[in-house]
Order: C-alpha cells, then structure tokens, then sequence
C-alpha cells in the first residue's frame, strides 16, 4: 500500500491504481506498467483534490511515447544538478499556469513589442484621443488572449514537471515534481519510485 498525501489521504494499492488509471479516458494508449506507484498516486490524488486535471497530467506523457504530437511546453530536457543528474524531466502545463504564462511573456521583449503593437492598434481602432472603452477591450484582449496563443504554438508553454528516466530504450515515468521543491526532495521520491515497484534500474 501506498500513501497518497494531500488534501485528502487514502491508502491504495499498485493494483488499484492501476485499475483507476485503465478506467481513465487520459490514460488511454499509455503502457501503465512504465508509470511509477508514486506517480500514479500523485496523479490520483491530484484529481480526487481537484489540483490538476489528470488530462494536463498524462499529456506530456503521451507527447514522450508518441500517443500525441504536441502539448505546447518545451521539449523535454535533463536535470543539471545533482542527486537529479542524468534523469529527464517534461513540463506539464494546466490552466491554473496561465497567469504565470502571462506574465512571463509580458516582460520579456518579445512581450513588450507585442504590448507596443497592440498599444498603437488599440488606439487606431478606436479612433479617439482618449482610452475609451473601445480602446481598453481591443488592447486588454491582444495583451491576455494573444500571448497564449503565442506561447503555445511555440510551445513555450510552462507548468510543473513529469521526471522520468530512460532505460534500455524506455521511458519510466517516475513522479511528477515542483520548480519549488528542492532537488534532494525530488530525488527521494524517486528513489522510492525505484524502490516501491523493484523497477530494473536505481538511481
């Protein structure tokens, strides 16, 4: 048995986990065997305490096995620290990200070229000396509504991780993981990933 931590805590076997994700239209077309007890325990967690949608969850997931062509965040990439040296790690994102999307690009450069742009349309739009209210909806619309768009179909879209690691040609997903979160607690739970399922590899 396996402890799901969170806002409500409950107790649920390998087998029964698997048997709630086999059930889950977001999992469909994954291999459930290369998905770790902690992850899925996350996962259900997540979903009975409404943090994430496990569609957002198992996205990247299938992004990485082929199941989808894309889900608008970077490629995946590997950690550079240590104990996480040499694991792999996807963003996930969730409309709870949005406003951190938002202002990301806001202050970049790239965002406040946009902001100029809009800023000038908004105005020739209008057609008046003043902010009127034709000029705040054109401009408040272009500076949350455009900016999304952008960023995610450059996919540049940002969120928490999935952390995995390859072995023998595959993907064993391991547990999902925070930008707040230090390394050192990131890697014990997936030494315990490891360790719970007898996976063929420690890390």
């Amino acid at each position: 048995m396996l402890e799901v931590s969170g806002r409500m805590s409950v107790s649920l076997s390998r087998e029964e986990l698997l048997a709630w994700a086999g059930k889950s239209v977001a999992f469909y077309g994954l291999d459930l065997t290369r998905l770790s007890t902690v992850l899925l325990a996350q996962a259900y967690s997540f979903e009975i305490n409404r943090i994430f949608d496990t569609f957002d969850l198992a996205q990247p997931i299938k992004v990485l096995e082929g199941v989808c062509s894309s889900d608008a965040t970077p490629p995946a990439d590997q950690f550079r620290h240590a104990p996480l040296t040499g694991l792999y790690k996807k963003h996930f994102s969730s409309p709870r990200f949005l406003p951190t999307n938002l202002l990301n690009f806001l202050r970049s450069k790239e965002g406040n070229r946009h902001f100029n742009k809009a800023w000038d349309e908004a105005a020739r739009v209008s057609g008046s000396q003043y902010i009127d209210e034709i000029f705040t909806k054109h401009l408040s619309h272009h500076m949350v509504v455009d900016p999304i768009e952008i960023k995610s179909t450059s996919n540049e879209m940002t969120g928490e991780w999935v952390v995995f690691h390859k072995h023998e040609g595959a993907n064993y997903y391991l547990t999902y993981a925070f930008h707040t979160e230090t390394n050192d607690a990131i890697h014990e739970r997936v030494v315990t990933a490891c360790e719970f399922d007898d996976l063929p590899f420690r890390l």
